[in-house]
């Protein structure tokens, strides 16, 4: 029997069982386990409050949300009956010729659905951005998509993100990526947020957008640098190499990396100052001083 349905059956019968969460109230972090008097049944919107993960919006972010929410759902789901029928395609998965036919419908329709809320969610974004001067100033930014800025409103608490590298801990970008997931730990940042970007710095690349001098300035530093990493070999087997000796394709990554990191800063930077909230330098500025000044988010197009 599942814990949930344990602490139900003690309660009595509850309709929707499925729509509940168990909550301890002393943590499993502190050793709290699931014994009788340590648990309880709640609302999963209550679970929220009481670990302070709900975030109280405006309705007019209220519905940006949803927005976001709906054509990533409708995301997902393309990108699962595409893969289903890869895997049909590639043999290593056996379907039936209607299922096939029915899931090359499927996917049609939701390249056309998904491709419908995206251009929603920019839409919404850019009219919001008419009366809102961190959206019109994110947008503005040469590179930077109306989608990404959707999601950096949506998912991006500025009030609660005393330092910059907060956004970085919370979009994943604070460690590597084979370190950002462990045994035991629940969180690995905003996967989402951190996927949308990944798409904007790659494009940015290609483009030679605002932050193409960050990529470039940071690959170049890594090929010709002695400093010890760990990156995976071709049994994708960690190992400890020179950052000179890593493959090319990690050193792009980290160049990537930079440029979501230097965005994020200064989306922080600016968001703060534009809400009255205190900002402080980054470390380079603020300890090393001298040569290691940062670039001003206004010199990579920001205007507020």
């Amino acid at each position: 029997m599942s814990k949930t349905a344990l602490k139900i059956a003690k309660l009595g019968p509850i309709e929707n069982p499925e729509l509940l969460d168990t909550h301890r109230f002393r943590p499993k972090a502190d050793g709290g386990t699931y014994e009788p008097d340590n648990y309880t049944v709640i609302t999963p919107l209550e679970h929220m409050r009481f670990h302070g993960n709900d975030r109280e919006r405006a309705e007019w972010f209220e519905n940006l949300k949803a927005r976001v929410d709906d054509r990533r759902q409708v995301l997902m789901l393309r990108i699962k009956a595409n893969n289903q029928l890869l895997a049909y395609k590639r043999r290593t998965d056996h379907l039936l010729p209607d299922t096939v036919e029915w899931l090359e419908e499927q996917a049609a329709q939701l390249a056309t659905a998904e491709g419908k809320r995206k251009r929603a969610v920019e839409k919404a974004v850019k009219d919001y951005a008419a009366y809102d001067r961190l959206a019109r100033a994110a947008i503005g930014v040469p590179g930077v998509g109306a989608l990404t800025v959707a999601l950096c409103l949506v998912y991006i608490d500025l009030e609660k993100a005393r330092h910059a590298s907060s956004l970085w801990a919370y979009a994943g970008l604070d460690k590597p990526s084979h370190a950002r997931y462990e045994k035991g730990e629940t969180s690995g940042g905003n996967k989402t947020l951190r996927t949308a970007l990944y798409t904007m710095a790659d494009s940015m690349v290609k483009t030679r957008g605002a932050y193409r001098e960050v990529y470039d300035r940071v690959k170049a530093r890594l090929e010709v640098s002695e400093k010890i990493t760990k990156s995976r070999n071709t049994q994708g087997h960690l190992v400890e190499v020179a950052w000179k000796d890593a493959k090319p394709c990690h050193r792009h990554g980290a160049a990537l990396r930079a440029v979501m990191k230097h965005f994020l800063a200064d989306y922080w930077k600016v968001g703060r100052e534009l809400m009255g909230l205190p900002t402080e330098p980054l470390y380079a500025e603020a300890v090393l001083g001298g040569n290691h000044r940062t670039v001003q988010p206004a010199a990579r197009g920001w205007v507020y």
